[in-house]
């Protein structure tokens, strides 16, 4: 459990929560880079911005068996709910499979050993670094642990808005709730790197849902 939250002021949060907007809107909207290239450099950025902004993102004692584990667990959790998800959209809507199939197409953009690498060691940790660990915690700082919750998850699924794919959108939505939930709970994201680098991991390149 985590021992200590120093606050987060208002400026740096929002000027993270502006620059999101627009690395998502050049990455999603514009696409005028590799995706994979330009994923890592702007979760880096906004990671490295929130340790410049609170400091260390977590603490020794948080690494440990229960973490792992939480971790680990979540993943076949969150993978049951999106193969869940994707099945009744694709009976539901006629739109979702190409759209879901959109993005899986975002593979052929690097090599999928060096996708895997990025998303293990850079876009994984980093997101949640800053959209659980940091952006979150001030959230809940300044408006309570459930409201700061829903807001962080909404923000994460918006910013995805400009992709203009709603599978996409309603994916990011899903996924924050799910490790923004885990966060309130253990107010730590040691889990939460390890379940969102082994999640994405499986779902774009072990066991793609299609």
């Amino acid at each position: 459990m985590l021992t200590r939250e120093r606050r987060i002021n208002n400026r740096p949060a929002l000027f993270t929560v502006i620059l999101a907007a627009i690395f998502w809107y050049v990455i999603f909207g514009l696409q005028l880079f590799n995706f994979w290239y330009s994923m890592a450099v702007a979760a880096a950025t906004l990671a490295v911005l929130s340790v410049i902004f609170y400091g260390a993102p977590f603490t020794r004692e948080e690494v440990n068996p229960r973490a792992v584990l939480l971790g680990v667990l979540s993943v076949a959790v969150l993978y049951a709910i999106f193969w869940l998800g994707d099945t009744l959209s694709a009976m539901l809507f006629s739109f979702a499979p190409p759209q879901v199939s959109s993005i899986y197409d975002l593979r052929s953009q690097n090599q999928v050993w060096l996708i895997a690498l990025i998303l293990l060691f850079v876009t994984s940790p980093a997101e949640e670094i800053y959209w659980r660990g940091f952006l979150q915690r001030w959230l809940d700082q300044k408006l309570g642990p459930v409201p700061g919750w829903i807001l962080g998850a909404a923000i994460y699924g918006g910013v995805h808005a400009i992709s203009g794919n709603f599978m996409l959108v309603m994916a990011a939505l899903v996924a924050g709730l799910f490790w923004g939930y885990i966060f309130m709970r253990e107010r730590s994201i040691v889990p939460l790197i390890i379940s969102h680098a082994l999640w994405t991991v499986s779902i774009f390149i072990l066991f793609p849902t299609r």
